[in-house]
């Protein structure tokens, strides 16, 4: 009887320092893995920030000289560039997404990061939909340059005030220190503001076929 309650004892220490063993493995691979959320969220932030004063300056040229230079010249290939930093935009919003998958509700609390890492920003939202509109207007505009017609100066003077409020909330890299515990906020303000945007602007973005219409020169 002794002996079989010295066997249970065993038992259930062993079983109590093999459960130990596996709390503390999930718990360390957690870290490790928010560990790389942290490096790959700070260089969001410097590519989101980044792309957003870009793409204020190139809307400058673009309007100050009325047409859209793509040749391989100083303040050049403007087309091209709008559409990498939109483009980019777009894949940092579709991996969060797809990240927002991952840490579903079904997931083990000892394996998913930590909440500063996870955002409720959805494909639903109006965000992601206008800078994939705004690309539109840019796709291959590589070979020429393009004038700008007052329908299309219109356009991009619209996206000239859409960028710069996204501008206003993510600041230069000078005067507004951005970290990663800020990240999921900073995401819903950007969709927010663009929400507000749509709003005062009194269009209804998913009804809008003017808004929708790319204007993409190429095809006029």
């Amino acid at each position: 009887m002794i002996l079989k309650k010295r066997l249970l004892m065993i038992g259930c220490c062993l079983a109590f320092v093999i459960l130990l063993v596996l709390t503390y493995s999930l718990y360390k691979e957690k870290r490790m893995y928010e560990q790389y959320l942290t490096m790959n969220v700070r260089q969001d932030i410097v590519d989101l920030k980044s792309a957003i004063i870009h793409n204020d300056l190139i809307f400058n040229r673009i309007l100050e000289n009325g047409r859209i230079i793509n040749e391989m010249v100083e303040d050049g290939e403007q087309a091209r560039q709008l559409q990498y930093n939109l483009q980019e935009m777009s894949r940092i919003i579709n991996k969060y997404n797809l990240m927002n998958l991952s840490f579903s509700q079904e997931t083990s609390w000892l394996v998913k990061p930590a909440q500063p890492f996870i955002n409720r920003l959805g494909l639903e939202d109006i965000w992601p939909r206008t800078l994939f509109r705004m690309q539109m207007t840019f796709q291959r505009l590589d070979l020429i340059n393009y004038p700008v017609s007052a329908d299309l100066k219109t356009r991009i003077q619209e996206y000239q005030q859409l960028n710069d409020r996204w501008l206003h909330i993510v600041g230069d890299f000078e005067s507004k220190e951005i970290n990663e515990k800020d990240w999921p906020q900073l995401l819903s303000d950007l969709e927010q503001e663009t929400r507000a945007y749509f709003e005062e602007k009194k269009v209804d973005f998913v009804e809008d076929d003017i808004w929708r219409d790319a204007l993409n020169p190429r095809y006029r």
